[in-house]
C-alpha cells in the first residue's frame, strides 16, 4: 500500500510538471515619499511585456505606511498585471494602518493564500505585528488555518512553499516561529519565501531552504524583483531589472531533496528567570485561541478584555472564568474603560460601544466614519476618545451622543488621551500632538517634533504631565519635555534610547530604553535631571507597552513575554515573570502585588506576588 501511494504521488506530481514562471515582487513601499508607487509601475508593466509570466506573487509591506490612499493605489497598480497575483501584508501595512488589516482583507480578499501549481502547494501567511511596534507574530488564527491547510493537502508527501513576509531565523524576529516549525514539521516543505531584508539572500534554517527576495524599490538605480522558473526537479532564481533584457540567475533549490525540520537547531522560549522570583504565581490564565493586542480592564469584581475576533470577554477576576461574552463585527484592538458600571470600547466596526458591565447588555453606540482602535478615557460623564476619520469625539456617557467633534487630523489615532484640569491631549499618526479644551474641543496648541518621516508620530505612546510638563517618547528615540500651557519644547534628549514607552506617578516620570535600561526622572524647564538609571536586564525590546505605578510598584511588559516590576524610588527590580514569548500590552495594576496582563498569543494571566 505504502509503495503504490508513492507511485501515486510520483505519478500526480509529474503529470503536472511542465515548466512555468512566477514574478515575486516584494517591500513595494508604495507612498508619495518614497519612490515606491513609480516603481511599482514600472515593474508591472516590466512582467505585461513577458507574455511567459503565469502568476506574481507580492510577499509584504506593499506600502510604506498603510494610510491614506496608499494601499488602493498599490492595489490600482497591481490589478493592471495581465495575469493573476497573491499578496500577503508585511509589518508596515499591518502596524501602520489607518484601517487595521480589515482593510486590507476588503481590498484584496484575504490577509493570506493558497493555490497549486504544477503539483505544489503555495501557501501565502504574514507575521504582523498588527497594530503594534513587537516581533512578527503568527495569529493563533492564521496557525490554526494552516494546520487545517495542510491537513487537506491533495495527498500527504504533497510538495509545499511556504510565502511570508518576516524571515524565520535571526536577527530577524518572530516571537512564535517555532509554533509554525512544528505544524510544517511533518509535511513535505520545500522552501520558504520571504521578503523583509530587501535583498536577495539564500539561507538554510532549520533544515529548511529560505529565500529572501529584494524589493523593488529603485533606490537611485533601477527597480527589480525576482523571476522563478520551476519544474518538478528545482526552483531557479532570477534577479529582473527593468528594461533589461536578460534576467540574471543568482541561486537555485533542488524540489528533489526532502529537507526535514531540525528540531534540535530551535531555539525555544527560556522561563528560566521564573524560578529566580519563585514568589510570583499565576494565580490563574485563560486563553482565547485569537490575537489580543489590548489591555485588560478591571473593577472589584471583573476583568474586560477583547480580541480580534471581535469578542469582548468579562472575566471573573477571583477565579478567571468567563461571566459573559459579546461579540462584534470588527475586531477590538485597544483597552476598554469603566465608569458608572458602564464598560466604552472602540471596535473596528467604527462603533464607541457602551455596555453594562455587569451583564454586557448593550446601552449605545456611536457610529465614526472608519475602523477605530484608539483608547477612550472617561471624566465627568464624558467619553474622550480619537478617532480614524480624521475626527477627536466627546460623547456623553449616558446617552452616548456627540457634545463636540474636533475634526482637523490629518493621521488616524491610537493612542490614550491625557485629561488635564482643562485640556485633553494626544497625538495622531500625521506627527503632531494635539491639545483641545475639554469643554468646547477649541484647539489650544499643536506641537510637532522635527522628524518629518510621519513614522516617527507620537501617536502609539500615552503622554504623561507633570507639574505642567507634558513628556512624550517617539520612534524617533527622542524624550521630550512640553510647556503643557503652551506646547512649546522645553527640552528633548535621546542619551537614552527610549521608544514609545513611558508612565508617571504624579511627581516623576519613567521611561524605558530599548535595551535593558528604565529611568526615573523629574520635572525640568532646561534639561532632563535623573534620580536614577537602572540596567534591568530585560534585553533589547521596542514594545510599547506603558508603564503603569501602583503605590510604590511600578510595572511594564515586553515584546517576548516578560513582565517586570520595579521599586519607583530607587528603581530596583522587585520581581520579573516571563508568561509566554509575545508582546505583552500595557499591563493593569490591581494592587502593588497584583495585576492582570494579555498577550499577543491569545491569553489573560493574573499575576500575584507575596513578600512572605
Amino acid at each position: 500500500m505504502k509503495k503504490l501511494l508513492i507511485v501515486l504521488v510520483v505519478f500526480l506530481f509529474a503529470c503536472q510538471s511542465s515548466s512555468k514562471r512566477i514574478a515575486w515582487l516584494s517591500d513595494t513601499h508604495v507612498s508619495p515619499a518614497t519612490g515606491g508607487t513609480q516603481d511599482l509601475i514600472a515593474v508591472v508593466k516590466d512582467i505585461n511585456r513577458q507574455k511567459n509570466i503565469h502568476l506574481v506573487i507580492i510577499s509584504g509591506d506593499i506600502t510604506e505606511i498603510n494610510t491614506g490612499s496608499n494601499l488602493q493605489t498599490a492595489k490600482h497598480i497591481l490589478d493592471r498585471l495581465e495575469m493573476p497575483y497573491y499578496i500577503i501584508p508585511g509589518n508596515h501595512d499591518s502596524k501602520w494602518s489607518d484601517s487595521g488589516l480589515q482593510g486590507f482583507r476588503k481590498l484584496f480578499g484575504d490577509d493570506k493564500f493558497q493555490f497549486d501549481l504544477i503539483g505544489i502547494r503555495f501557501i501565502g501567511l504574514h507575521q504582523g505585528p498588527v497594530l503594534r511596534m513587537a516581533d512578527g507574530h503568527f495569529s493563533p488564527q492564521d496557525l490554526n488555518w494552516l494546520q487545517n491547510v495542510l491537513t487537506h493537502l491533495r495527498h500527504p508527501r504533497q510538495p509545499v512553499v511556504l510565502i511570508t513576509h518576516y524571515p524565520l531565523y535571526p536577527p530577524f524576529a518572530v516571537d512564535n516561529y517555532f509554533r509554525l516549525l512544528k505544524i510544517i514539521r511533518n509535511y513535505n516543505i520545500k522552501m520558504i519565501l520571504h521578503g523583509h531584508g530587501h535583498r536577495n539572500r539564500q539561507v538554510n534554517a532549520y533544515g529548511i531552504p529560505q529565500i529572501m527576495g529584494r524589493s523593488t524599490l529603485s533606490r537611485g538605480k533601477k527597480a527589480a524583483y525576482n523571476i522563478i522558473e520551476l519544474d518538478r526537479k528545482e526552483f531557479r532564481f532570477f534577479v529582473k531589472t527593468v528594461g533589461e533584457k536578460r534576467p540574471s540567475l543568482w541561486t537555485k533549490v533542488d524540489l528533489e531533496t526532502d529537507y526535514v525540520v531540525a528540531d534540535s537547531l530551535i531555539e525555544r522560549p527560556d522561563y528560566s528567570v521564573n524560578a529566580q522570583y519563585p514568589a510570583v504565581k499565576e494565580a490563574w490564565k485563560r486563553s482565547f485561541n485569537a490575537l489580543i493586542t489590548a489591555s485588560p480592564a478591571a473593577n472589584k469584581h471583573a476583568a474586560f478584555i477583547g480580541d480580534h475576533m471581535g469578542r469582548l470577554h468579562c472575566l471573573d477576576l477571583a477565579s478567571g472564568e468567563e461571566i459573559w461574552t459579546q461579540r462584534f463585527s470588527g475586531a477590538l484592538y485597544s483597552q476598554p474603560t469603566l465608569a458608572k458600571k458602564r464598560i466604552v470600547f472602540t471596535c473596528a466596526d467604527s462603533n464607541v460601544y457602551c455596555l453594562d458591565a455587569q451583564n454586557g447588555e448593550r446601552i449605545w453606540q456611536f457610529k465614526t466614519g472608519a475602523p477605530l482602535y484608539a483608547v477612550p478615557v472617561v471624566s465627568c460623564d464624558t467619553v474622550f476618545v480619537g478617532g480614524n476619520d480624521g475626527t477627536f469625539y466627546a460623547l456623553d456617557l449616558n446617552s452616548g451622543k456627540c457634545i463636540w467633534q474636533f475634526n482637523e487630523i490629518n493621521g488616524y489615532i491610537e493612542t490614550r488621551p491625557l485629561l488635564t484640569k482643562d485640556k485633553v491631549v494626544f497625538g495622531a499618526w500625521d506627527g503632531y500632538l494635539y491639545a483641545l479644551k475639554k469643554r468646547d474641543g477649541r484647539p489650544v496648541w499643536k506641537w510637532r517634533g522635527p522628524a518629518e518621516n510621519a513614522l516617527f508620530s507620537p501617536a502609539a505612546c500615552w503622554p504623561v504631565a507633570v507639574k505642567n510638563q507634558l513628556f512624550v517618547v517617539a520612534p524617533d528615540r527622542f524624550l521630550t519635555a512640553i510647556d503643557l500651557s503652551t506646547g512649546l519644547t522645553l527640552w528633548k534628549s535621546n542619551r537614552y534610547k527610549v521608544r514609545e514607552t513611558i508612565g508617571a506617578d504624579g511627581h516623576f516620570v519613567f521611561a524605558k530604553c530599548m535595551r535593558d535600561t528604565v529611568f526615573s526622572l523629574r520635572p525640568s524647564e532646561k534639561a532632563p535631571r535623573y534620580n536614577w538609571v537602572k540596567n534591568m536586564d530585560f534585553g533589547y525590546d521596542i514594545a510599547n507597552s506603558m508603564i503603569q505605578v501602583k503605590g510604590q510598584t511600578a510595572f511594564f511588559g515586553t515584546k517576548n513575554g516578560l513582565v517586570v516590576a520595579f521599586n519607583i524610588q530607587d528603581g530596583k527590580v522587585i520581581w520579573k515573570h516571563k508568561t509566554g514569548n509575545s508582546f505583552i500590552p500595557t499591563a493593569l495594576p490591581l494592587s502593588s502585588s497584583s495585576l492582570i496582563v494579555s498577550s499577543m498569543d491569545g491569553f489573560v494571566v493574573r499575576l500575584k506576588y507575596s513578600n512572605h
